[in-house]
């Protein structure tokens, strides 16, 4: 059972998924989480549940695809 992890949104703006868990490996942490968006709509058609504009989407790499380049480049 992990200890000590973090959590990180992986957008274009944060630091590689590659590095930082390299960076949390060195640091002594034991995990690293990502998120998943598992609906994201279509279209903007419908109203947003919540009332107001639908809030912006940011855009998520599929988990695969960061496990397996975290797999390639050890």
């Amino acid at each position: 059972m992990p200890e000590c992890g973090a959590l990180i949104f992986p957008t274009d703006y944060a630091m590689h998924p590659v590095e930082l868990a390299k960076a949390i490996h060195e640091r002594g942490l034991d995990s690293l989480f990502f998120p998943e968006h598992t609906h994201i709509p279509a279209s903007r058609r419908s109203p947003y549940p919540a009332g107001g504009d639908l809030p912006i989407v940011l855009p998520l790499p599929d988990q695969y695809v960061v496990i397996a380049e975290k797999m390639r480049s050890n």
